[in-house]
């Protein structure tokens, strides 16, 4: 990060509602909520529901893949990753990991691992998600958008995937008895 694109806010009340973008200006707390907003609907729009076909992962897949390239497309993303306002990203990154905890929770695949909990493996695949997407958003030149949709996923699936391979027929990871 240098110095040029990082801003100095004009008084402390600045630090909670705007964000100075490389490219493009200053982002209200409302616009950065809408920007997140918009994200979840185009997720919502394309979502199959619980009864999807192809089962639990393959719903999952769709919706993480559904994001990463909103994100990617979204004009108003290098700037948001870059430099988010830490209230209004947390909240959303939150939100959504708190659903895909619930979705683990009531999928009916099985995927109840004592350790770590549903939701923290959420917590784990959303934030890591996050990551990939924002490393390729603020990237220069991109890396291509179904590289990253791909590379998201993996990064996700393998956070949930000891829930998930315990949970269906092909389980082939043996792990010791106490073992973490």
């Amino acid at each position: 990060m240098t110095t040029e694109s990082v801003a100095t806010p004009a008084r402390p009340a600045d630090l909670d509602t705007t964000l100075r973008g490389p490219r493009t200006g200053h982002l209200s707390a409302a616009e950065l909520t809408a920007y997140f907003d918009t994200l979840a609907e185009a997720v919502q729009r394309i979502d199959p529901g619980p009864s999807a076909p192809g089962g639990w992962e393959n719903r999952e897949r769709l919706r993480f893949s559904t994001w990463v390239r909103a994100a990617y497309e979204h004009p108003l993303s290098p700037a948001v990753f870059v430099h988010p306002d830490a209230g209004v990203a947390r909240s959303a990154q939150h939100r959504q990991a708190a659903e895909l905890g619930l979705r683990m929770d009531v999928s009916g695949t099985g995927i109840r691992p004592a350790r770590p909990t549903p939701h923290v493996r959420a917590a784990a695949a959303v934030a890591a998600v996050w990551s990939v997407t924002a490393l390729a958003v603020t990237q220069s030149p991109r890396p291509p958008r179904e590289r990253v949709v791909s590379d998201a996923w993996r990064i996700a699936q393998e956070i949930i995937a000891p829930a998930l391979l315990t949970a269906g027929p092909g389980f082939t990871r043996a792990r010791a008895r106490g073992a973490w």
